[in-house]
């Protein structure tokens, strides 16, 4: 399982009924409640009065904010284009929304207030919605000034108006609707996905698969779509609070490492059984296709036939597209037809890349008995312990942004010195720290096996600079070794 990073390409705060452009701020403050809109409203009533103009009311609605942000999906578009990622392959490709909560570190905010007076928010619901059809503009702006507050706006540097805002998406284009969507009107905007949101210090986690595959596919257009989190309209409409409530998320500015993005997460495992094929089981046979020593995808699906130990043909069927320059058959040999060991061979066919023609190729692996695969008996096994070491990458190494590192597990029979195996049941997980907390920036997941390696592959184009360890887990007969910081490597901006 590997995991590609979209950021967002820019981001901003709006508030109710107001010009302010928050976007450059780091936090995104998401609020509801009391925060009174002073202002007066016509009504040509002459019994109304407000600010000493008589035909007018005040008009004092409580004050909401929405976040929105432009989701850039380009180079995820060009890897599902290209083959690397398959969004069918294995078990499917899956996209998940992702923001990390400014409370989520300290415990004790839980239910305190700002220094503005607003509360902590705790049981709410935060929707994803989705406006189409307006381009907008992030702005430069940074704090919010509210009304009432300690210092006039214009006195205040890092307070800007300019679009986007509450009202407009640019300078000459204002919003179809005020505020981007009308919370009374479904027509004017999509629900992708909502959250709940229990104690308020939860992070943002939406999965948003069939979204962002529509958008891979063609099914929704790439431009003029503009994303945002908001309280429900139940919460945004709410009035008579006599407290704001808030929740903080980390924004693209932040400086910290907890930018917001979108997590695809897609299943490209090679588990390659061509030196372990067993009878009774199911099993696969890969094949890998290279232009110049580079992972390249076919024309078409290639054609697979199997042959037995007498060339009779056993089975033939149609390959599956892993991932870029990767293909695999599955199935099995059953019954008792065949003795152990019996040599078979898999024929690949329709072999075409930029419209040449190859040649066949054709493999062999051989057929082993069930027994070496399955025990059973009234002993319990023993678990089987490995020495590891990390080759492709060097203790320490700097990598610049945009690198690909092909990194080899070696496996050691212990007692031995260079006696290597390729085994299952290894994985690895990525992460950095941020003082005591381990971040993850790829969970754990299983270690690729062909017939004659063990690697996984470390992809640094969508990785934040910052230094990064790599931690080892063996699992043999329950029994799960931990192998923690087997090597660290640093990466750079490629300024």
């Amino acid at each position: 399982m590997s995991i590609f990073k979209s950021y967002f390409s820019k981001n901003n705060t709006v508030v109710t009924k107001d010009s302010v452009n928050t976007a450059r701020n780091p936090i995104t403050e998401l609020f509801y409640g009391k925060e009174p809109i002073s202002s007066c409203k016509y009504t040509g009533v002459s019994a109304d009065t407000c600010g000493g103009r008589t035909g007018y009311t005040s008009d004092n609605r409580g004050r909401f904010s929405r976040f929105i942000f432009d989701l850039n999906v380009d180079d995820l578009i060009s890897k599902v284009n290209s083959g690397c990622v398959n969004l069918s392959g294995g078990t499917g490709a899956t996209h998940t929304l992702k923001m990390t909560n400014t409370s989520l570190f300290d415990k004790t905010l839980l239910n305190d207030k700002l220094v503005d007076g607003k509360r902590r928010a705790s049981s709410f619901t935060l929707l994803l919605f989705r406006s189409s059809g307006i381009t907008w503009d992030e702005g430069v702006g940074y704090d919010y000034q509210p009304v009432g507050g300690r210092f006039e706006p214009e006195f205040d540097e890092s307070y800007g108006t300019r679009p986007s805002n509450w009202y407009s998406a640019t300078t000459l284009t204002p919003w179809t609707y005020e505020g981007i969507y009308n919370n009374n009107n479904n027509a004017s905007f999509t629900v992708v996905n909502s959250q709940n949101f229990d104690q308020g210090n939860e992070n943002i986690s939406m999965d948003i698969t069939n979204e962002i595959n529509d958008r891979l596919t063609g099914g929704t257009p790439n431009t003029g779509i503009t994303y945002g989190i908001a309280y429900t309209g139940t919460l945004e409409n709410l009035t008579g609070l006599t407290d704001s409530y808030s929740v903080g998320f980390f924004t693209r500015h932040t400086q910290t490492f907890y930018e917001p993005y979108l997590e695809t997460s897609y299943d490209d495992y090679i588990g390659d059984d061509r030196e372990r094929f067993y009878i009774n089981k199911t099993n696969r046979l890969f094949l890998y296709t290279n232009t110049l020593g580079n992972p390249t995808n076919l024309d078409i699906l290639p054609q697979v036939t199997i042959y037995d130990c007498d060339d009779v043909v056993y089975t033939s069927m149609t390959a599956t597209n892993l991932t870029c320059g990767v293909y695999y058959v599955e199935f099995s040999v059953t019954g008792e037809t065949y003795g152990t060991p019996s040599i078979f061979t898999d024929t690949w066919s329709s072999l075409k890349i930029g419209g040449n023609s190859l040649d066949n190729i054709s493999n062999e692996f051989t057929l082993l008995a069930a027994d070496n695969y399955y025990q059973m008996g009234p002993e319990s096994q023993i678990p089987k312990d490995y020495a590891f070491s990390i080759d492709g990458i060097k203790l320490d190494e700097k990598l610049v942004a945009g690198e690909t590192r092909k990194v080899f597990v070696s496996t050691r029979v212990p007692y031995t010195v260079n006696q290597n195996v390729v085994i299952d049941g290894i994985e690895y997980r990525i992460y950095v720290r941020q003082g005591n907390t381990e971040v993850e920036t790829h969970p754990w997941g299983k270690v690729n096996r062909t017939y004659n390696q063990n690697y996984f592959l470390i992809n640094t184009e969508d990785m934040i600079p910052n230094e990064y360890f790599i931690d080892v887990k063996a699992i043999s007969n329950q029994k799960v070794n931990i192998y923690r910081n087997i090597t660290k490597f640093q990466v750079v901006s490629r300024i």
